[in-house]
């Protein structure tokens, strides 16, 4: 059975939608250092949501939507090639998709994040969901339900995890498509100060401009391969399906 949203018939969704968990890949359409295409953020979101529905496949029906390829990206408009979405814009875009899941028969939606600057955004649509609609909403952002498992496969080895068109990025991006990308840059990023506790940490800290001082990213993409980022890909692969699995139990 086909695991994509778009190539099913009404009827389909219709009788596949009451027992299915629909995943809403979210995206951007941003900057990736001058080496990256503008859709990272969305292609490994809408990679991963396939995977773990491949790999759930007969225990778990995961239908997988159109994503949603532009996210709340305002910090990366200075640098330039950038589309985003204000925080109300956004939310409303995920509100609608939601709303239609639900109209459909769809009662388990999950949105799968691609991108940082969307992360907390796509838990308050996930929260609004659930109590307007009456649906079960999930919603987190891949590297943090991945996050033991990608420092397990070394993702943190090599640059930051998850950073910005850094080493991680670019070896996710060199494993999906090699084509896409252009020579990556051989020097250190934007000069971040860490939050506490790393990267994810206890509170946010927002530099204006810090990542126009690294060409628009946060590590040296240099380090990246295609090796580590298939091994990337199918750790994350592995947790996202496991966080399907329990979120649809």
């Amino acid at each position: 059975m086909t695991a994509l949203l778009a190539e099913l018939t009404r009827a389909a969704v219709a009788e596949r939608a009451p027992d299915a968990v629909a995943v809403v890949p979210v995206g951007a359409c941003e900057q990736h250092g001058p080496h990256l295409p503008l859709g990272t953020d969305l292609m490994v979101a809408e990679h991963l949501a396939g995977a773990a529905a491949a790999r759930l496949a007969g225990a778990v029906d995961v239908i997988v939507t159109p994503g949603v390829a532009v996210g709340y990206s305002p910090h990366h408009v200075p640098i330039g090639a950038t589309l985003t979405a204000d925080a109300g814009t956004l939310l409303a875009q995920l509100r609608d998709v939601c709303a239609g899941l639900a109209a459909a028969g769809f009662g388990r939606v999950f949105l799968l994040n691609g991108h940082g600057g969307n992360a907390e955004l796509v838990v308050v649509a996930a929260r609004e969901a659930g109590q307007a609609l009456r649906v079960r909403a999930g919603a987190g952002s891949y590297w943090v339900m991945a996050w033991d498992e990608l420092v397990a496969a070394g993702a943190q080895d090599r640059g930051r995890l998850p950073g910005h068109a850094g080493a991680f990025e670019t070896s996710l991006v060199l494993a999906l498509r090699p084509d896409l990308v252009d020579d990556p840059p051989h020097r250190p990023g934007a000069p971040y100060r860490r939050n506490p506790a790393g990267y994810w940490g206890r509170y946010h800290v927002e530099q204006p401009d810090a990542m126009a001082q690294g060409d628009g990213f946060s590590d040296d993409p240099s380090a990246g391969n295609a090796e580590h980022g298939r091994r990337y890909l199918d750790a994350a692969a592995g947790a996202v399906a496991a966080a399907l699995r329990e979120f649809a139990a």
